[in-house]
This record gives C-alpha cells, sequence and structure tokens, in this order.
C-alpha cells in the first residue's frame, strides 16, 4: 500500500534510519541540511524520513560527533 502522503516507506525504523544515514553519506549533506529524522506515519503506518524534526536522529548524531559520516562521505567521493 502506497502512503497517501506519498512519501517512501520504509517497513521498520531502522531501515528508514539506515536510509537517512545513506542519504546523508551519498548527498554529501552538511549535518544540519537535510532530512534529520525518522517517523512513523499515522496514516499508513509505515515509517518515512523528516527535515522538520526538532531533534536530529541518534544514530547519525552519533556518526556525526564520531567523526564516521564525514570519513564515509569523503570515501564516497573516492569510488
Amino acid at each position: 500500500m502506497n502512503c497517501p502522503k506519498g512519501k517512501n516507506q520504509y517497513s521498520t525504523k531502522f531501515l528508514a534510519e539506515t536510509s537517512l544515514i545513506d542519504i546523508h553519506i551519498h548527498r554529501n549533506f552538511p549535518p544540519d541540511q537535510g532530512p534529520q529524522n525518522v517517523y512513523r506515519c499515522e496514516f499508513c503506518g509505515e515509517w518515512h524520513l523528516t527535515s522538520k524534526s526538532p531533534e536530529r536522529n541518534e544514530r547519525l548524531q552519533e556518526m556525526i560527533d564520531s567523526g564516521e559520516l564525514r570519513r564515509m562521505q569523503q570515501a564516497r567521493r573516492w569510488e
């Protein structure tokens, strides 16, 4: 079933978080730009990404704090 909001759907929070991180790596977003968190949709029950969250996703924040996100973004440029 497609979400009436037209957003990409993820069946689990983990998959949505993984996609969130992948998007930051592959699109080379600065930490404060792009989608920042995930949420469970009240319409379809699946998980979506959002750039309008008041707080950043914990897994994404840990990767930013450790420098892992930046390292992965740099490695992506060399592919």
